[in-house]
Formats: structure tokens, sequence, C-alpha cells
């Protein structure tokens, strides 16, 4: 079990079905015909997934159920070279379900995901991060991975964090401890907004270098923001002709945390986030369209390697 891993992904994973090319949202009582349609997996995997297509050796602790869910995130799991060895796999069904509705430049989401063995995989979760070994750990900072973050930073192990939207949690005075066992924290604009009171994005990633000693603001269009170190760092957005949203941040957080871990500076851990940001919105799916290593040290002109 303690095979080196670059980074090991810890959070949900779920079967993704994504509508796109819709005339217009739908209303209750109507119905709409989209013009494209797409099932993946997303959730954690699109992160794991993008990190293995820049060459890293990744892991994703998740679970799953032995239906057909289970067995399209296993298969997706294999196409893309992530190591499924840390999946919790429950008999029977234990389906974990996204539907995604695209319109024009904004989407939204109905979701299902079975809880009822949520004692054993909390158990598990905690186990496979003592049992494993990695440069860095990827968490979802919410409240069923609490325990499993603490565990990591027991162990001396490097912590990064993501949130998904909760705004009761990320109200919650808890997540800023959480927030403070972590090496690097990567929220979007409006989870920093909603977790600091600040709807200024600046203000909000000084509150929140407070807490952690990297923070990323991921603003979508406009670029993100970083404090490290004492110093603030920006970069703009990639131009991209946007056809689904979906897993771009979880994209953009790929992308940095492989800069990061190839001991790029800050400013280009920015730029090939962004870049993996932009590329992944270009094609239905949250990480259908992310680059391989190839294309990002062949758009990228200062990704020759370092020595």
């Amino acid at each position: 079990m303690r095979k080196q891993h670059d980074v090991i992904v810890v959070g949900g994973t779920c079967c993704d079905l994504i509508f796109s090319g819709l005339p217009s949202m739908p209303r209750l009582g109507e119905e709409v015909w989209a013009e494209g349609m797409e099932l993946t997996v997303g959730g954690m995997m699109n992160t794991a997934a993008a990190l293995s297509r820049l060459g890293l050796k990744v892991g994703l602790i998740s679970e799953t159920g032995t239906d057909i869910w289970g067995n399209i995130i296993a298969e997706k799991m294999r196409e893309e070279g992530v190591d499924p060895q840390f999946l919790q796999v429950h008999q029977g069904p234990y389906p974990q379900i996204t539907v995604a509705i695209n319109y024009q430049n904004d989407r939204s989401f109905v979701s299902y995901a079975a809880k009822h063995r949520q004692d054993a995989y909390k158990e598990h979760l905690t186990r496979m991060v003592r049992q494993s070994e990695a440069r860095i750990y990827h968490f979802s900072a919410q409240r069923e991975y609490i325990e499993a973050i603490r565990e990591a930073k027991k162990l001396n192990k490097r912590i990064s964090l993501d949130v998904a939207w909760d705004e009761d949690w990320l109200k919650n005075p808890e997540l800023r401890s959480i927030i403070g066992l972590a090496d690097i924290f990567l929220p979007n604009w409006k989870e920093a907004e909603v977790i600091t009171g600040k709807s200024d994005p600046y203000e909000a990633l000084e509150e929140l270098a407070q807490l952690a000693p990297v923070v990323v603001v991921k603003m979508g269009e406009r670029g993100a923001i970083c404090k490290a170190g004492g110093k603030v760092y920006s970069t703009e957005a990639f131009a991209a002709n946007v056809v689904d949203s979906t897993g771009a941040g979880d994209c953009f957080v790929a992308g940095f945390l492989y800069g990061w871990l190839q001991n790029r500076s800050i400013e280009e851990c920015l730029k090939i986030a962004s870049y993996c940001g932009s590329k992944c919105v270009e094609a239905v799916g949250g990480y259908t369209g992310v680059p391989t290593l190839g294309q990002l040290m062949k758009d990228l002109p200062f990704m020759s390697p370092i020595s």
C-alpha cells in the first residue's frame, strides 16, 4: 500500500450527466431539448484526472457501489491512469450522481449522493490517509473529511484544500480551523466572500492568508489572485471558447498543484493553473478538455525543464 504517489486526492466522486445547447432553462411544467449530452465522472475526479494527464502519479480516496454508476467511475479512473486502490467499494447500489444543465455561460445542478454508509466511509478515509504516502494530499474541505484532514496533519503530511458550495458550512467557524491545517487553500471568489464576509477579493485574500501560508482565490474570467510568503500575486484568465464551465476550478487546482510540486514560481503556478482551467471549459465535461503535459509544454513558453 505504501507506494509513493505525487498527489492523493480525497473527496466525493460522482457520475456527471451534462446537458448543453439548451434554448432556455426549463420552467416548472416545461420540457426543453438539449443539443448535447455527455456522461462522465466529476467531483474530485476532475482534479485527479487533470493531475494524471500532467504526468503525475495520482491516487483517489473516494467511495462507490457495485452498481452501474460505480462501474462507470472505476472505468473512467482506469482510462485516466488514476490509481483506484484507495476506493471504498460498497456492495450493492450506492449512487453518486449529478445532473448539470449548461445554459449560456452558466450552469445549474441537481445532485444525489447515497449517505447511508458514512460511518464506514469516514473510517476508510482515515485508514487510507495513514496507510498511503504522497507528496501532497488534496482534500475537499467538507464536514465528512474533517477527521481525515486532521489525521493527515497529525502525520505531518502536506495538505491542499478546496471547498464545495455549502453556505452554512462556509460560514461555520470550524471551517476556519480546518483551513488553518492546510499548506495551500484554493477557494473561488464567492466561497472566499462567504467565509470572510469580504466582498472585495483582495480583502478576502488578506484575511484567508492569516490562516494558511498559500492562498489562491479563483475568479473565473477575471483570473486569480494569490498570497504567499507575504506577497500578493495575480494572473489573468486565458482566452477561451466556453462550452461548459463544469470542473474549471478543479482543473485550475490541478495546474497550480502541478506547478507547485515542480518547484515553479508562484507566478508560473498561477499561469499553469489558469491555462488548465481555460482548456477545461472548451469541452463538455469536468476534465474532458484538460491538457496533457505535452500540450502544456508546447503552449506555455516558460515550461522548459527545471534543472
